[in-house]
């Protein structure tokens, strides 16, 4: 085939859940930007610190990617509009021809212990249901080689932007790549799902992977393993994109003044498909964990009472709220309160930061780097193979990390 010496310096962007509405604000945000109907705010990558690194540019992102569902990119951004307002109809209208554009690289996705909930969004089920492990690895891998051949791609960054899945048995997963490649073989569909089977298939293949969502996937000790043997970069898990954001940022002065958290209640609303998923206690339980946890690593103390909830407010739509509740001792045994009310669109606080991702993982990849990226761990909730969780001890990594190159 003959190449097309542009596009060969163009980039894949694989995304897992593409018609979501991260996914939505990611190639709206991409095309809008190169139009300039938006500005590059909070796109961390485009921060000073980071021009030296040479990350491919915005312009050679080029974006593909799977979903369960049948639907289309201007179906998708025109409900985001409708309910959150976040794109704005002016853009959309101009923006028209490129979600078009974006479809053309969207194909089938695969399903696996994902949950009733997800399963109702889900077309073609028959389908999925009798596919074998194997059979959807490598289904998954014909995917992307496509789309980077059709597209004379350099590289494809993988990232899973779905929903929270209902499969959280971690302990259930083989734990050596020896063990899940049997499992992948001979069918042991209890002790996988999509999550571990998306990021198996991306880097066996040889691509980088970044575990966006809060289900179990690349972190797991075995496809770890497989990262090292390929020679891939990867990270997760669980964007962190609102309260656990400034939970990260503020539970560190508390440590610092020697304050006693006595308890920290945070309760989370949220109204858009991923508030219905994990309206579901098994897809939530997860998520949940990973709230709770970055907090007891920073305050290191065992006796907290950390409690997390999330509930579904339909009407909420793409929009949160978390309002969290701190219960604290101070001199004299003092005990006082402080409270702080978030809120946000879900989808674009975390589209940005899907990007920053890719970027940082196509430089990793090009410069031979393999295995878990550390100096990421800014964006996750609970990043893989770092126990540090002070987001600005974590931000720190990525800048020391930019200067040394």
């Amino acid at each position: 085939m003959k190449k097309n010496k542009t596009s060969e310096k163009k980039v894949g962007l694989w995304l897992i859940g593409a018609y979501g509405g991260i996914a939505t604000c990611v190639v709206a945000g991409l095309a809008g930007v190169a139009r300039g109907l938006y500005s590059k705010c909070g796109l961390v990558s485009e921060r000073d610190e980071f021009k030296a690194l040479g990350l491919v540019p915005l312009g050679d992102i080029v974006v593909g990617g799977c979903d369960v569902r049948d639907t289309n990119f201007a179906r998708e951004a025109e409900a985001l509009e409708a309910a959150a307002h976040i794109l704005g109809e002016r853009n959309l209208d101009i923006l028209k021809s490129d979600l078009a554009r974006a479809d053309a690289d969207i194909t089938d996705g695969i399903l696996l212990n994902s949950g009733d909930v997800v399963e109702r969004f889900s077309a073609r089920k028959r389908g999925r249901a009798t596919m074998k492990p194997d059979m959807m690895v490598a289904r998954v891998q014909e995917q992307i080689r496509a789309f980077q051949e059709r597209r004379s791609l350099r590289d494809v960054i993988v990232v899973n932007v779905a929903s929270a899945e209902a499969f959280s048995d971690a302990d259930a997963v083989p734990r050596t790549l020896k063990e899940l490649r049997k499992a992948i073989a001979a069918n042991r569909r209890g002790v996988l799902s999509s999550g571990i089977l998306y990021a198996y298939a991306a880097i066996e293949a040889g691509y980088p992977y970044v575990n966006f969502s809060p289900s179990i996937s690349s972190e797991i000790p075995a496809i770890m393993e497989l990262a090292e043997e390929r020679g891939v970069p990867h990270m997760g898990k669980d964007g962190k994109t609102g309260e656990t954001l400034v939970k990260t940022a503020l539970a560190p002065m508390f440590a610092a003044r020697n304050f006693k958290v006595l308890s920290w209640t945070g309760h989370n609303i949220l109204g858009n498909r991923d508030g219905e998923v994990l309206a579901d206690s098994r897809n939530a339980k997860t998520k949940l964990q990973n709230k709770a946890q970055a907090l007891q690593s920073i305050l290191n103390d065992p006796e907290i009472d950390s409690q997390v909830r999330i509930d579904y407010v339909r009407s909420l739509n793409d929009w949160k709220t978390a309002w969290d509740f701190i219960h604290f001792k101070g001199f004299l045994d003092t005990k006082m309160i402080m409270q702080f009310i978030w809120q946000g669109s879900d989808s674009a606080l975390a589209a940005p930061l899907v990007i920053d991702l890719a970027r940082f993982m196509e430089h990793a990849h090009r410069n031979g780097l393999r295995g878990a990226q550390r100096r990421l761990a800014c964006f996750f909730k609970m990043p893989t193979d770092v126990s540090e969780q002070s987001f600005a001890e974590q931000y720190r990594m990525l800048t020391e990390y930019a200067k040394r190159k």
